[in-house]
């Protein structure tokens, strides 16, 4: 039996043939066959379910009232169910299936199947079949409407999808992330977790199915930390690096969350760890994640000299990487470089001219430099804000690019005190490549906030090698 893609969460079981006031699917009802297939294993209707079988058959006649014959077979099925002593007759209950297939009934469809099946596992091909084939069907509806945007409409038919079927890890995952990039990373690390316990089990006897199980730990290590359920992104990392001992960007997620849940001499073992190993390797030879992971794991180390010189490269290779950057001004401060520093942070300015964490290095460099009228030029600029900027999130596709920030309003003053008077602020977004080449661009608009407010917002663009982003007051 050919698998096609599958996966969610939760699939509801319906106790009894007669659901109360289900919810209905057009798509699954959309997507049945017109002619009528006769099934592929052992059945025996008897008493009246011949009668339920032949309305559905009828219904199946272009020339039938299709949702009479329906309602006529489900009623003739339950009851034989119900009344007739036939509950444990597996031909009421897989027709019953196939009636709510026609219907749309998603949840009635999986608690008939499950019935039958228990009953004649003899079955269970055939079953899985229409499971599988009504799963696809949605799914691949669900991604046309994800194509389009249609984000909301796409996740309901993921979800119906899932409880028809859920033998692979795909659209637990692909939940997953819609629901992180929409900021419920509850529901998303919920997904995840489905998504890696499917593959987990996949990959025992499929080899292929390894890299969706790595896939999805990774995700749902990242969802507890944003969540702070550290131990629990201990846990999984730890599995995670059972299977791939030497990944970089696992040992510094365990590291971060050995922090976050207050070991951080287990933090520091493993950043130790790390550095030494990867120190013992020429930084040109390195991936340039690789590079800003030494750099961390210096940094975290205090070994502020190795962490400067990792990030630079990181910086030279890529001076939009706006981590590589930040990482670098802070390594320059902790080894009080402050001709560094400035150096440093005015590109970090350019980058995110709305960010106080910029100007604070920037001033901080002024400040050690003695250059009095500079650091006052810095200390203006940051007291002057409207808002605060802070991007929460980047994301580089094959063909497109994601930016996610938060704006937080701030009472500005003048040097000498005074308020100044609050705005709305349009801000154009850039995505370029390492060479500084815009990709695309976006404006982004953030209202009049008070100060401590806050508003979210979201910048995308098409194009390929993107590398970092900046953005500008417009």
């Amino acid at each position: 039996m050919k698998r096609i893609w599958t996966g969610i969460f939760a699939t509801v079981l319906v106790s009894t043939a007669s659901a109360q006031s289900p919810t209905l699917q057009p798509k699954l009802a959309e997507f049945q066959p017109d002619k009528f297939a006769v099934p592929l294993c052992p059945l025996r209707p008897a008493g009246n379910i011949n009668r339920g079988v032949d309305a559905l058959k009828k219904a199946h006649d272009a020339k039938a009232d299709k949702a009479a014959e329906l309602t006529k077979a489900k009623d003739i099925l339950i009851k034989s169910i119900t009344s007739e002593g036939q509950d444990q007759n597996a031909a009421a209950w897989y027709y019953l299936a196939r009636v709510y297939l026609m219907q749309g009934d998603v949840h009635g469809v999986d608690s008939a199947f499950t019935k039958a099946e228990a009953l004649q596992p003899q079955c269970e091909l055939d079953i899985s079949q229409y499971r599988q084939n009504a799963w696809a069907q949605l799914a691949n509806a669900g991604l046309e409407l994800q194509r389009e945007d249609k984000i909301a409409e796409a996740m309901v038919l993921f979800r119906d999808a899932d409880v028809l079927f859920d033998d692979l890890p795909h659209v637990a995952a692909n939940l997953g992330v819609l629901y992180a990039n929409i900021g419920k990373d509850d529901s998303a690390a919920t997904f995840f977790a489905r998504a890696l316990k499917i593959a987990e089990l996949n990959a025992e006897s499929d080899t292929s199915a390894i890299g969706d199980r790595n896939s999805n730990a990774l995700n749902l290590a990242l969802m507890q930390q944003r969540l702070g359920r550290h131990q629990d992104a201990i846990a999984t990392l730890t599995k995670y690096l059972s299977w791939e001992p030497t990944n970089v960007d696992a040992r510094k997620a365990l590291s971060y969350s050995y922090r976050g849940s207050g070991q951080a001499a287990t933090a520091d073992s493993i950043d130790r760890a790390m550095l030494t190993e990867l120190s013992k390797q020429n930084l040109d030879s390195l991936e340039t994640s690789d590079i800003l992971s030494i750099g961390v794991a210096a940094f975290n180390a205090q070994d502020f000299e190795r962490a400067a010189e990792a990030f630079d490269k990181a910086v030279s290779r890529n001076p939009y990487s706006r981590d590589a950057v930040y990482n670098l001004a802070n390594a320059y401060l902790a080894l009080k470089n402050n001709a560094k520093l400035v150096e440093t942070s005015k590109k970090l300015v350019a980058i995110e001219p709305m960010n106080e964490d910029a100007y604070r290095l920037l001033g901080q460099g002024h400040r050690g430099l003695d250059q009095q009228d500079e650091m006052l030029k810095a200390a203006e600029a940051l007291i002057g804000l409207p808002i605060s900027v802070d991007v929460t999130g980047f994301q580089i596709g094959r063909t497109s690019t994601r930016l996610e920030g938060v704006a937080t309003g701030r009472a500005p003053t003048d040097a000498q005190g005074k308020p100044l008077k609050v705005e709305a602020v349009t801000l154009v977004v850039e995505f370029v490549t390492a060479a500084g080449s815009v990709v695309g661009s976006r404006e982004v608009s953030i209202p009049v906030l008070e100060a401590g407010a806050q508003h979210k917002f979201t910048a995308e663009a098409s194009g390929a090698d993107v590398a970092g982003w900046r953005y500008r007051k417009k």
